[in-house]
């Protein structure tokens, strides 16, 4: 992994190269794979609304709710718990204080997302303190950059790698060009106090 923090503006966010070691990668492309018959349109994700419409163009599927019996029985929802470790906490922590809600966190989820050419997810917020988004390639394309707008930033898409930032800001993913298919997942950290 190599990890590198960035602010611009009034945004702080951290980028997470090579997120998922090799074999760990092999294992969430094939996971990828398996769970594909079981995507479900944007409107059944609960996917983010406005005026127009939904604001997503792809396909997901809610792995906790697939694996609700047995986490461990998925790659992905295995693998991503390194956001939680000691070599990224810390780093994130000592950039920005906002980031202790990672270690704070006593729930998380995490939505796989499926986009082919000319597909999208329009600027929104997601309903969380802390966003993780891991980008994947299958095959050739271009576009499906994670932008801020409010920021005028763009963030290039690469394979493997996540991108950590304040799930308030407002984020979309750029439509999708060419013959393959991006696959994010995209990690809900957040802080639940039990209710009496």
């Amino acid at each position: 992994m190599k990890l590198n923090c960035h602010r611009v503006k009034n945004l702080s966010y951290i980028l997470i190269d090579k997120f998922f070691e090799e074999d760990e990668l092999v294992d969430v492309l094939q996971e990828v794979k398996d769970v594909e018959r079981f995507f479900e349109p944007a409107h059944k994700t609960n996917t983010a609304e406005d005026c127009n419409g939904l604001k997503k163009t792809g396909v997901g599927l809610f792995l906790d709710e697939l694996y609700e019996k047995n986490r461990n029985a998925s790659a992905i929802l295995t693998h991503n718990r390194k956001i939680f470790s000691p070599e990224i906490t810390d780093y994130a922590e000592q950039f920005d204080s906002f980031f202790n809600f990672i270690s704070m966190s006593n729930r998380d989820s995490s939505l796989l997302n499926y986009y082919t050419s000319g597909q999208e997810y329009r600027p929104h917020k997601d309903d969380a303190r802390i966003s993780v988004v891991t980008f994947l390639r299958r095959g050739d394309f271009s576009g499906g950059e994670l932008v801020f707008p409010d920021q005028d930033h763009v963030v290039e898409f690469v394979h493997n790698r996540a991108v950590i930032f304040p799930s308030c800001a407002t984020h979309g993913s750029m439509p999708v060009e060419g013959q393959g298919e991006k696959v994010s997942i995209a990690q809900f950290i957040d802080f639940k106090h039990d209710t009496l």
